[in-house]
């Protein structure tokens, strides 16, 4: 797994609502005028055909010349404000989109962009902001957007995985998981509601929704070989260490489920790391 820079800068496309570089606009005309008081006068002339060839041949040279210059100034105000020593604001919309579509990580030869990572960032701080985790602590801050990365880089190791098996998620797995997250939230108003937040729409949650089926499937497979188990004496060192009856704790009987869920957690944590460190270190 790399992280890699492209050399060459591609050819801006506009998006829309994009403004592309003009050097029309760049370097204006100057309009031609007449003389007011004074009509034009035509005069029929004679120019010898070596001369009206010496001209087209100075006039094309000219013409090359100012190409060139006008390309040469483009390109060190490109070079100026991609730098930040300038702002003309010719190739904002042009950096913009590059910066949106820099690659921050490779897998596999499967590109992660910067506005994969801004949304993955945006998801970890709504639900720090949701703990009461101050999102503006410069460690916070860097820690988020680790974690942001590194889930980005883990669910693109999981989805290969998956599909390298063979595992196929049909729409009709899609729609029905779509129905019980709207039902969860709250409705559809609440869905589209987060769905904006998030700067998605309803076609990014259906692909994120496939992802979901896909890994948890491809998980499902992997618990069930690693066969886990919860253990009675796992349960109880549990509900010890927490305090126990003696520290207001309802009694072991009606706290064992979540108790289990809690260990069963624990071990198919291990278990994802596991396969994760495998595939990372056979990963390109």
């Amino acid at each position: 797994m790399s992280e890699r820079e492209k050399d060459t800068q591609p050819t801006a496309v506009p998006t829309e609502g994009e403004v592309t570089p003009n050097t029309s606009e760049s370097v204006p005309e100057a309009p031609i005028t007449q003389p007011v008081d004074e009509p034009t006068k035509v005069q029929a002339s004679y120019t010898p055909v070596e001369s009206n060839a010496s001209s087209k041949s100075k006039t094309g040279t000219y013409v090359v010349a100012a190409i060139i210059i006008i390309a040469t100034l483009l390109a060190v105000l490109f070079m100026l404000e991609k730098a930040g020593r300038s702002s003309t604001g010719i190739f904002d919309s042009y950096l913009a989109s590059q910066e949106t579509n820099a690659t921050v990580a490779v897998v596999n030869g499967e590109e992660i962009t910067s506005k994969d990572l801004s949304t993955s960032v945006q998801q970890f701080n709504q639900a720090a902001v949701a703990q009461g985790i101050d999102t503006t602590d410069a460690q916070v801050v860097a820690d988020i957007e680790k974690q942001a990365l590194d889930v980005l880089i883990n669910t693109a190791l999981l989805k290969q995985s998956a599909a390298e098996q063979g595992i196929v998620v049909t729409d009709e797995q899609t729609a029905e998981r779509l129905e019980t997250i709207q039902a969860e939230i709250g409705g559809p108003e609440v869905l589209e509601a987060r769905i904006a937040e998030l700067g998605l729409s309803r076609a990014d949650l259906q692909d994120d929704i496939k992802e979901e089926i896909l890994i948890q499937t491809l998980l499902d497979g992997i618990f069930a070989e690693a066969n886990i188990e919860v253990t009675e004496e796992e349960v109880q060192e549990v509900y010890v260490s927490a305090g126990g009856a003696e520290a207001g704790l309802p009694p072991i009987e009606e706290v064992r489920g979540e108790i289990e869920n809690q260990v069963r957690g624990s071990k198919e944590q291990e278990v994802v790391d596991t396969y994760l460190t495998t595939l990372k270190a056979d990963a390109d």
